[in-house]
């Protein structure tokens, strides 16, 4: 699924034993905040990727703290 823009607010917060760093939000066509993460296991297929929290799930890797997203503050 395409996404309509990637929110501006981003942070490179990086949390210690985290598998993933979070990256900032993207709006959906439906007007949805996905987060998003830049994988940073070590060794793991798909360093460096960019994915959805469910992604990480999906990979077993641990999700790092996340700061809400823009529109619910």
């Amino acid at each position: 699924m395409q996404t309509e823009e990637q929110n501006s607010t981003s942070t490179n917060q990086s949390d210690s034993g985290s598998d993933a760093e979070f990256v900032g939000w993207q709006k959906t066509k439906s007007g949805d905040s996905v987060a998003l993460y830049n994988i940073t296991a070590s060794g793991h297929p798909s360093y460096g990727s960019t994915v959805s929290e469910n992604s990480l799930q999906r990979m077993n890797l641990q999700i790092p703290e996340t700061p809400p997203p823009p529109d619910s503050i």
